[in-house]
């Protein structure tokens, strides 16, 4: 009888130590097309919220730490061909990613820098 009531408290206190975490994790997308992409990449088992930002480019999500991990959520959105804070985008995924969804070149900082050519 000792061990079935020691084997239930092991099993519940298994449970006890999973937590739910919520992240901030910076997604290089463009668009309402990134969002839905990327929020549907991350419905998952052990994800139970996110939602990714458009203007700040900022991901909210939050998932039980037992079932997946923080390196696996940057991996699958970089699977999908962004960016984040810490993963580079897959550079495959990325050149497929529709038009409106692929990474604006930064404007360019002075003439000097030579990409700024003038068209005569």
């Amino acid at each position: 009888m000792k061990n079935i009531i020691l084997a239930v408290l092991m099993v519940a206190t298994l449970g006890v130590s999973a937590k739910t975490i919520t992240k901030q994790i910076l997604v290089k997308g463009e668009c309402g097309m990134c969002k839905e992409k990327i929020e549907k990449a991350l419905d998952m088992p052990g994800v139970s919220f996110a939602e990714w930002n458009a203007e700040t480019k900022m991901l909210t999500v939050r998932y039980n730490d037992k079932k997946v991990t923080e390196d696996k959520l940057h991996e699958t959105i970089s699977t999908l061909g962004y960016a984040t804070d810490k993963m580079e985008a897959n550079k495959d995924s990325q050149g497929k990613l529709d038009k409106c969804c692929q990474p604006k070149k930064p404007a360019c900082a002075s003439e000097k820098a030579g990409c700024c050519q003038k068209k005569s």
